[in-house]
């Protein structure tokens, strides 16, 4: 009989995820309950020897939502489990409360696991086992081919913007300057001190946009005074001995969730940034958030961590936002964000600002179509 209840709740439980399009098997359920990621069914006696029954909680209904939409065909539970971190606190597409939490200690290990898995931190490893000039070398060449099969960066929006409004005119590609930048950066946090010039460590850090306060030929500046001055020492050292691996393994869920924050923040500025060039109409908030983003040199991290925000990636976004410097850099664009919260999808004197906003955008990408492209349809 209570065979037969439990799998009455199940029952119940799998209906309510179809009826919101997820296909989920029982199975897949049993999965995740071993995990202790979905809770098992309450139970409720009958009385008088009559047994006990499974009740299905709303929560569980939300939960086995958010892991429905958060997994994928054979992917590893821990990918699944950050992705859902990813999502939570945010409004979920059938209920009126927000995405349910994961179990932290889980999210917790998923980051763990993922950042050891990082070929970044495969790379920083192999750079602190290098001895001479030949393990040098093997570094420099690995990490070339890891990071050449990254997306390159982006087109400037701005010059996407105008090739896109103008039929005869090609943007270059832009050049790779910041897979560079990375490779010393690497190199720097695993080599012992000396092996990367003071140079190239600098043009490294400024590729990272550790330091919003700076600007990026500022800071090769200051770095290169350094060295001349003898005090690089310190800056190397820290660079060498941040492991990214042993912070997640020590962080709190509260220290997550504001790396999370950040990562919402400059995902969202990254997402503004990029759309520019595909056309979205300006506004003035957006023009103050493009701004300040090319003023402190972060375009591509910004779009990076949008463009990686709800993939496995993600492990690397939450890695990047508990630094401090990339807090801060945080805190900087929320703040202007707040600033101009009327002005980012609102032009002057409109007075729906989502809907005018959006036949404008849609009007401008069919111009840029060309003659022949299909007129939008009607509403």
């Amino acid at each position: 009989m209570t065979r037969t209840a439990a799998a009455g709740a199940d029952r119940d439980l799998l209906e309510q995820l179809q009826e919101r399009g997820l296909r989920v098997s029982a199975a897949r359920l049993e999965r995740w309950r071993r995990a202790d990621l979905l809770p098992r069914h309450p139970r409720r006696g009958l009385g008088r020897g009559r047994g006990s029954v499974s009740g299905l909680e709303p929560r569980t209904v939300e939960i086995a939502d958010a892991l429905a939409r958060s997994s994928g065909q054979g992917k590893d539970l821990r990918v699944t489990v950050l992705a859902w971190y990813m999502r939570a606190g945010t409004p979920a597409p059938h209920a009126r409360q927000p995405v349910p939490e994961p179990p932290f200690e889980a999210v917790r290990g998923a980051l763990v696991w993922a950042l050891r898995r990082s070929p970044v931190q495969r790379l920083i490893e192999q750079a602190r086992r290098a001895k001479g000039d030949a393990d040098t070398d093997r570094l420099y060449t690995a990490a070339d081919r890891v990071l050449a099969r990254w997306p390159g960066p982006f087109g400037h929006p701005g010059r996407m913007r105008e090739a896109l409004l103008d039929d005869d005119q090609d943007v270059p590609p832009p050049p790779r300057g910041g897979q560079r930048g990375m490779v010393h950066l690497i190199a720097a946090a695993g080599l012992p001190p000396g092996e990367v010039s003071g140079e190239s460590f600098a043009e490294a850090m400024a590729t990272t946009g550790l330091f919003p306060e700076i600007a990026p030929h500022q800071l090769v500046e200051a770095y290169e005074e350094a060295e001349r001055a003898g005090t690089l020492t310190r800056l190397r050292h820290d660079a060498r001995h941040r492991d990214a691996v042993a912070e997640a393994a020590a962080t709190t869920s509260e220290e997550l969730a504001r790396a999370r924050e950040v990562a919402r923040t400059l995902g969202a500025c990254g997402s503004m940034y990029l759309l520019h060039g595909m056309l979205l109409p300006d506004t003035p908030g957006q023009r103050a958030v493009r701004a300040r983003i090319e003023e402190l040199g972060v375009g591509e991290i910004v779009v990076g961590v949008a463009q990686s925000f709800s993939k496995v990636a993600a492990a690397g976004v939450l890695s990047l936002c508990l630094d401090p410097y990339v807090a801060l850099l945080g805190e900087q664009l929320r703040a202007l964000l707040t600033d101009h919260a009327g002005q980012l999808f609102r032009r002057p004197g409109e007075l729906d600002s989502a809907k005018e906003l959006m036949d404008a955008w849609l009007a401008a990408i069919h111009a840029a179509s060309g003659p022949h492209a299909q007129p939008p349809p009607p509403e």
